[in-house]
């Protein structure tokens, strides 16, 4: 039953303010009509239907113009074989009717290509110019009257303008989005750039040392490789300044990347502490460590920069969570982190930091690391993170 609702809610998400002004408008016709009689109310019974077309067209619009046409057509059809007339104030159709069609319509020209929309568009006109043959309406609208007519072909302008007009803002939000993924995976870039700096710095640094040493004791030691020691470290130093004019470059004031500060040698108590920070403010986090072999400190960074930044969507996101488990272990030559709640979440909750860019910095960290990374709801209730770091040769 909660699936079926979920499933019901992600088909109508957003439409509740035309359901609203759909079921209040059904409910205007329903006391004009009881007057008439059973009968009256009867007839109108089927545009019921294109009020239900109206509310889940968001999904898909084209399909809905095609069934909302279809619906106009049955109830033209089932108004004739009750012999009754219909309400016609504002169109050919009722009020009901010619709200659902509005809305259908600047669905499918926001979220359809043109001749799609146009299609779409022209085929309810097609049903509502045969309702207004067929049906009678009792004088209320007629099809050659011009003072009826105009406010029609109004109201169908104004349905197109708003479906372009939300069609140019949804483009403007799209690049926006664009712009705004690619800000946060070059900022993940950065961060990543500066820990591996700090590690093969000092990876490189031992290098050097050991060469320099090396050249120190090679006149007394004649089977020390002497004339290789003078490359290594030149080839050494020349690494280093180079990775150090590399960082420097990416270096840019107020990135605003929470890298891993708290890092240290040792990934198990650096997950710990993460983990211990987020009780305080009351997460219920249980935690599984389960770490046999080392884990080389550029993963172990990155390792802690997913756990952090998970901690961080559970506490902002996981609405009434009562539980939160971190597993972290290592298997063959991977390291393993999965982080699950049991929260609850709107489907279009923005997910992963307060712009909901979290997650694609996550995403990002992983895959140049030559990881793979997935998140995402595991049913009605809960969201799971999962990455998988390669130990060593992954790394691209």
């Amino acid at each position: 039953m909660d699936g079926l609702l979920a499933r019901g809610r992600a088909w109508t998400y957003g439409m509740w303010p035309a359901a609203v002004a759909l079921a209040a408008v059904l409910v205007f016709e329903a006391v004009l009509l009881r007057f008439e009689g059973y009968r009256a109310m009867a007839a109108v019974a089927p545009s019921l239907l294109t009020c239900l077309i109206a509310v889940v067209a968001v999904r898909k619009p084209v399909a809905a113009a095609m069934a909302a046409a279809g619906s106009v057509l049955l109830t033209t059809w089932w108004s004739g074989l009750l012999d009754t007339y219909s309400m016609a104030y504002f169109s050919p159709l009722s009020p009901a009717e010619t709200l659902a069609c509005l809305i259908i319509t600047a669905l499918v020209v926001r979220q359809r290509p043109g001749e799609q929309a146009a299609v779409s568009v022209a085929v309810m006109v097609a049903a509502a110019i045969h309702a207004s043959v067929t049906r009678d309406l009792n004088g209320y609208w007629y099809l050659g009257e011009p003072g009826d007519v105009f406010p029609t072909a109004m109201l169908l302008v104004l349905a197109i303008g708003a479906g372009l007009y939300f069609r140019a803002r949804d483009k403007d939000r799209e690049r926006s989005i664009r712009v705004a993924v690619s800000t946060a995976q070059q900022e993940e870039r950065i961060a990543l750039a500066r820990e591996l700096h700090d590690v093969v710095a000092h990876h490189v640094t031992g290098i050097v040392v050991q060469a320099q040493a090396a050249r120190t004791v090679a006149d007394t030691d004649p089977l020390a490789a002497h004339r290789l020691l003078p490359g290594i470290e030149r080839s050494g130093s020349e690494a280093l300044t180079a990775m150090r004019r590399l960082v420097g470059t990416l270096r840019e004031q107020g990135t605003g990347v929470g890298s891993a500060e708290v890092a240290t040698t040792d990934l198990d108590a650096d997950v710990r502490a993460a983990v211990a920070q987020a009780r305080e403010v009351g997460t219920p986090v249980e935690l599984t460590v389960d770490l046999p072999r080392p884990v080389p400190p550029e993963v172990a960074r990155s390792v802690l920069r997913l756990v952090q930044e998970s901690l961080t969507n559970v506490q902002k996101h996981a609405r009434d969570a009562t539980s939160v488990v971190v597993e972290l272990s290592t298997s063959d030559d991977h390291v393993r982190l999965r982080v699950h709640d049991d929260g609850t979440g709107l489907p279009g909750e923005p997910v992963g930091g307060s712009g909901g860019y979290g997650l694609i910095g996550m995403r990002e960290r992983v895959e140049l690391l030559g990881g793979l990374f997935s998140a995402g709801p595991t049913g009605v209730r809960g969201w799971q993170v999962l990455a998988e770091l390669p130990v060593k040769g992954g790394a691209r």
